[in-house]
């Protein structure tokens, strides 16, 4: 009787310490960009739709801010989830991805003119063992099918692709742990590894680069980082790169912080993170099912998508324009 009152109270209080969690003046998600409000602290963005017990990262808008893709990620499979902004401004349950489900896709990104999203996949290819680059071109209101982006022919993993207005793509290769630069040309693409002012940290990924090339924000791992990765930011100043700056709390956190993204308006700042805001309390003897509820909750310590207000990298750029 004792361990049931127990039960029933720690039950309670896990509960009612969850129910915290979702931003209290945060509405269900309405209008464009999924209705977010300025808030210059990291917010889970529209939690009700998008944050479950599964990872969720790697989100991407449309130009018109009335689509937003992600990566839903299990361990046996990822996929590339979607949903959509209705006539009445709210938005759809999330959806698998009309090119995705079959195999693991990752990393939707779209190209800043709206018209291709990116994305990296395992899919089979004639030689592909390794994640490779793919693209969707829109027609008709949907999507074509998928194409390969040939780039590297090395049999490395490439992830994360992010595209300029010319065009060119940053992506990552895991196994080297480093981030490169394919310029487009009219034969295909001349591959480059970034400056080792960018390279020069352990295993660095997940590069956004802005459509005008002005600054690149990138997961790093190794030390010193507040927790097991960190964001990154470097400018494009007189075409060199200054010193990668760690974007500090509270956006890293001494949990995992990856994928980093900028909505085509400049306003937003999106990444994914694994921070956990209430962690359960145990005591010998008691009753394992409030650690299961939790684990079943979106704050279980896999990934969840948040979002912030994205002026802190325009004031961060400024000390380099004086």
């Amino acid at each position: 009787m004792k361990y049931a009152i127990i039960f029933w109270i720690t039950l309670f209080t896990l509960t009612a310490c969850q129910r915290k969690v979702e931003p209290l003046d945060s509405p269900l998600a309405k209008h464009v960009f999924l209705g977010m409000t300025p808030t210059k602290t990291p917010r889970l963005l529209a939690p009700e739709l998008l944050a479950s017990p599964a990872e969720e990262y790697n989100g991407t808008f449309s130009l018109q801010g009335n689509e937003f893709y992600y990566t839903t990620d299990i361990p046996e499979n990822a996929f590339i989830t979607f949903t959509e902004m209705k006539a009445d401004s709210s938005w759809t349950s999330p959806s698998v991805a009309a090119f995705s489900g079959t195999y693991s896709d990752y990393d939707p990104l779209f190209s800043p003119d709206g018209s291709k999203l990116y994305f990296s996949s395992s899919r089979p290819m004639p030689d592909n063992t390794n994640s490779r680059i793919w693209y969707v071109e829109r027609i008709d209101g949907g999507w074509g099918e998928p194409q390969p982006v040939p780039l590297t022919d090395s049999g490395a993993s490439e992830y994360y692709s992010s595209l300029t207005h010319k065009g060119d793509i940053y992506f990552n290769i895991w196994s080297k742990g480093d981030i490169f630069k394919a310029e487009r040309t009219e034969e295909g693409y001349t591959i480059t590894a970034l400056d080792t002012i960018i390279n020069a940290k352990a295993n660095v990924g997940d590069p956004f680069i802005s459509p005008e090339e002005d600054y690149l924000i990138f997961r790093g791992y190794g030390t010193p980082n507040l927790g097991r990765g960190d964001l990154y930011i470097s400018f494009r100043i007189d075409g060199t790169w200054t010193a990668a700056e760690n974007l500090g709390e509270p956006i890293n956190s001494a949990a995992h912080e990856i994928c980093p993204y900028v909505t085509p308006d400049g306003k937003w700042f999106i990444f994914a993170s694994s921070r956990v805001a209430q962690k359960v309390e145990m005591q010998p003897l008691q009753p394992i099912a409030p650690v299961r509820e939790k684990y079943r909750s979106h704050d279980n310590g896999e990934l969840n998508i948040y979002y912030m207000s994205a002026d802190f990298i325009r004031e961060m750029q400024e000390k380099y324009m004086k």
